[in-house]
């Protein structure tokens, strides 16, 4: 792998380790700011909901900027951030560290790609952005079980420190080695906007909102869940991040095999998959063995709908190409606020930890039921085509 595309790929997984970073260590930062574990929990949920808004307000703010000054402006600030968030000295400053971060997010992974795309021949295209989103699959896989194995060892700044210097590492080689990548020039704001009214566009953000605020709802509170209701103990915490992670891992795997053609049943069966999942999660947790099981389980059916999600807005909003995987992004990042405020209003209504699982499992099915209905609508919609194809093939065969 060249040096300055490993360059990027660290800083996605630096960045994407920041994103989920606080829900490995919500029980250190909700002691130490003297908060609860819902309040703490929203760290993760302002941060989405900063990406979700701020991510296409940046990205067209700053389309004509080269790419190569865009990447490094958008490292510093999130360095910045970073470093701000490591030396917070109130819950209040750790929220506006967040926000900071999350500015950079969207954005920064879009051009990434665009980039990575430039700096190789066509036929591996697909060989360096699937590069890039491989530090991403990181920072779920490593990132968040060792800043929270960190966290635990020497104190959650030193987690925060830790994506800094790494950060800092990665600005450098991007300063010194990454070529100026043509990119294509940027269409009209508007005229891109325009392709969001489609539909299909639309119906795939309702879908990915929903699900991702079931994800959310468990992902944010799954930590605590273990170790008060299965009974784990902080130190094995690091190890079952770990087992979700290579979960997420192998899931991700499975879902860049799914043909195009089979997306929408993919995403109806691995959401009603999911549902079954979270509900089951609900019954095993008490028993650590079993609820091991489910964290691997849930990681692993949840990365095989994720993919399909960003995918599938992906092709539907294609004539958008500056706004499409932001956009894709701010409907994960709004799913991501929605569950992480949703599993907080649960579990301080009296339901207590354990039902955060149900809870989920309640917006996934909505998910997937949104899903289903949409998938027969266009077999619907498409079923006279092909009738119309079919015949004129057979005109065709005998004329």
């Amino acid at each position: 792998m060249p040096l300055r595309l490993l360059a990027l790929t660290l800083c996605v997984f630096c960045i994407g380790t920041a994103e989920l970073l606080p829900g490995g260590v919500l029980p250190e930062l909700a002691d130490d700011f003297g908060v609860s574990i819902p309040t703490a929990g929203l760290l993760i949920a302002v941060y989405a909901a900063t990406m979700m808004i701020g991510g296409p307000l940046v990205t067209g703010f700053t389309r004509r900027i080269p790419a190569k000054a865009l990447l490094i402006g958008l490292m510093v600030v999130f360095i910045a951030g970073s470093a701000l968030a490591s030396t917070a000295s109130s819950y209040g400053v750790l929220v506006a560290a967040r926000i900071v971060c999350a500015l950079t997010h969207g954005t920064f992974v879009a051009v990434s790609i665009v980039v990575a795309a430039g700096m190789v021949p066509p036929e591996k295209t697909a060989s360096a952005v699937s590069t890039i989103v491989l530090g991403y699959n990181l920072a779920t896989v490593l990132g968040v079980p060792l800043g929270t194995l960190i966290g635990q060892q020497l104190g959650w700044r030193s987690t925060f420190g830790t994506v800094t210097a790494l950060s800092v590492a990665g600005t450098v080689v991007i300063c010194l080695l990454l070529p100026s990548v043509k990119t294509e020039q940027p269409g009209s704001i508007r005229g891109e906007l325009r392709a969001f009214g489609s539909a299909g566009v639309l119906m795939s953000i309702v879908i990915t909102v929903l699900a991702t605020g079931g994800m959310f709802t468990l992902i944010t509170y799954m930590v605590p869940v273990l170790i008060d209701v299965s009974g784990f103990s902080s130190g094995a915490i690091p190890v079952l991040l770990i087992a979700y992670g290579v979960g997420s891992l192998l899931g991700n795997v499975v879902s860049g095999r799914i043909p195009a053609r089979a997306l929408l049943p993919a995403l109806t069966g691995s959401l009603g998959v999911l549902t079954v999942v979270c509900l089951l999660f609900w019954w095993v947790s008490p028993q650590p063995v079993l609820a091991a099981a489910g964290v691997f389980v849930f990681a692993f059916v949840t990365f095989v709908a994720a993919p399909g999600l960003q995918t599938y807005t992906l092709t539907e909003a294609s004539d958008a190409p500056t706004f499409s995987v932001t956009v894709s992004m701010s409907a994960f990042g709004l799913g991501a606020v929605i569950g992480s405020w949703y599993g907080g209003v649960v579990i301080d209504s009296g339901l207590g930890l354990r039902s955060v699982a149900p809870a989920a499992g309640a917006l996934v099915a909505a998910a997937a039921l949104t899903t289903l209905a949409w998938q027969f609508r266009v077999r619907r919609r498409s079923a006279p085509l092909d009738t119309g194809q079919r015949a004129t093939e057979l005109q065709n065969a005998h004329g």
